[in-house]
């Protein structure tokens, strides 16, 4: 639709950088103008055509130029009603990436704490039942070492095939642990080995065992 009143000079070149997607700063500075004085023919416009904001404006004019172009040739007309359906499903495209980027950024993983409960401990070293990468605290493993002492001793006045079972059963994991809170020490996994090694081997390790984390950096410098 036509405004009643005829749009100026400088109207008509803010509706067309507006139409481009320019910000009022950007058609500012196109037109050698400030922001204030983009804002004034704004006003203008808004009230020629009859609309009260910068969307209904800019739809307004996209249906006035399908609508006119349409009347006056049927392939001009389609060729301007695909450039605007490209335009709006591009529009559409950015709009759902970004999205996407913050459904991610939102759904990213929460790293796992270190367990710091008796409980936590135990549960922890059985999904990792066999798993020698990565590290385990002083707590991880030393709660974990407590629950097999006081269970061992425990099944003692049970039965001793159930004692020999459960031993078999956690000594894996126990192994896992241990390599990890080598890790952790910034101390060589393989150094598991010392248990080899009778009475002394056990000593040597708990030091390590008992030694505080290392820095981050150490993990990447050892062997897995």
């Amino acid at each position: 639709m036509t405004p009643q009143t005829p749009l100026s000079k400088r109207e008509q070149d803010v509706i067309d950088l507006l139409l481009e997607g320019k910000s009022n700063k950007l058609i500012a500075h196109a037109l050698g103008i400030t922001e204030r004085t983009v804002e004034f023919h704004l006003k203008n416009i808004y009230a020629k055509h009859q609309v009260n904001s910068r969307m209904e404006l800019v739809l307004h004019l996209r249906q006035s130029t399908v609508a006119a172009a349409g009347e006056g040739n049927e392939n001009s007309g389609t060729s301007s009603l695909s450039g605007w359906a490209k335009s709006t499903f591009k529009e559409a495209v950015i709009r759902i990436g970004k999205e996407l980027k913050m459904t991610t950024a939102t759904n990213a993983p929460v790293p796992e704490r270190d367990p710091q409960t008796f409980q936590d401990a135990i549960r922890v070293c059985f999904v990792k039942y066999a798993d020698f990468t990565g590290r385990a605290s002083r707590p991880e493993f030393w709660w974990f070492a407590l629950f097999i002492v006081l269970s061992a001793a425990a099944l003692t006045y049970l039965s001793e095939t159930i004692l020999n079972i459960f031993l078999v059963a956690t000594l894996l994991p126990l192994l896992a642990v241990g390599a990890r809170r080598l890790r952790d020490s910034g101390n060589n996994p393989w150094w598991l080995f010392y248990l080899l090694i009778p009475v002394g081997g056990i000593i040597i390790l708990g030091y390590y065992w008992a030694a505080p984390p290392a820095n981050s950096f150490a993990e990447d410098t050892l062997p897995a």
